[in-house]
């Protein structure tokens, strides 16, 4: 199975980078994460590397395993939840830093894709050029609409769950889902999502021709919509294109 893949990240109005991005392939396996530092807390930069670094070293060996070990998604997070916690213990100037994180591993033998997330770092499903699926943010903001009451005034920056916010956070985790020729995955942090409306995105994936053209289209979205001075936040991506999804984007364009 052809992967082509693209990212980006940029501090936008912030003096510090808060996110970080990771991608590692192997012969039958390739690897894909964001994370972003929660802010408000020293250290949020140095998580959100630490957490990358992690989930990349975990996989380290899946890349290349001819079965991919149970639960190895769930491992690897587990395993960067617990890197945070101790490295809050070892520097106390930084021990309330945390991370949101989005994961994806693609079996190319298989033919299949699963994923993993805490926080309100996200990941976005197209196929056909449609979104079909995305994950559901840890925050205040997703039980208020989930439980149908208004959240009008809440921040959306109020998490419940995130990477070095206690030993038990689970992440969640989906099943293990055939992906087809022209599939396409987005994983981002907030700032960029809180820019750019579902719509925007997936409207935008239909009338380009590569991956690149496609996140090069979405930072120029964030730019128009926030102005020569606006105030944004850092915002990141990664771009996974699987097989050749011009052909079947650009076809449900016209």
């Amino acid at each position: 199975m052809k992967i082509s893949y693209a990212q980006f990240s940029h501090s936008g109005s912030r003096a510090i980078n808060q996110d970080a991005i990771g991608h590692i392939a192997g012969d039958n396996s390739e690897w894909f994460v964001v994370s972003d530092g929660v802010a408000g807390a020293p250290g949020g930069e140095v998580a959100s590397k630490l957490a990358v670094s992690t989930v990349l070293s975990c996989c380290a060996s899946d890349i290349h395993a001819q079965k991919a070990p149970h639960g190895a998604l769930r491992t690897a997070l587990a395993a960067a939840n617990s890197a945070i916690l101790a490295a809050q213990r070892h520097n106390p100037e930084q021990h309330r830093m945390a991370a949101t994180i989005a994961a994806l591993r693609i079996d190319r033998e298989r033919g299949t894709a699963q994923w993993a997330h805490l926080g309100d770092s996200r990941l976005y499903w197209f196929r056909r050029g449609l979104l079909i699926g995305r994950t559901r943010d840890h925050s205040l903001v997703q039980q208020l609409a989930d439980a149908g009451l208004t959240y009008d005034g809440v921040s959306p920056r109020l998490l419940h769950l995130a990477l070095g916010v206690r030993a038990d956070a689970a992440p969640s985790v989906s099943e293990t889902v055939p992906v087809h020729d022209g599939d396409v995955f987005l994983l981002c942090t907030d700032g960029l999502w809180q820019q750019l409306p579902d719509d925007v995105i997936e409207r935008s994936l239909r009338i380009v021709d590569t991956v690149d053209d496609w996140l090069a289209l979405l930072v120029g979205e964030v730019k128009t919509r926030t102005g020569a001075d606006g105030q944004t936040d850092n915002y990141s991506a990664l771009a996974i294109w699987l097989g050749h999804p011009e052909r079947v984007t650009l076809a449900v364009a016209r």
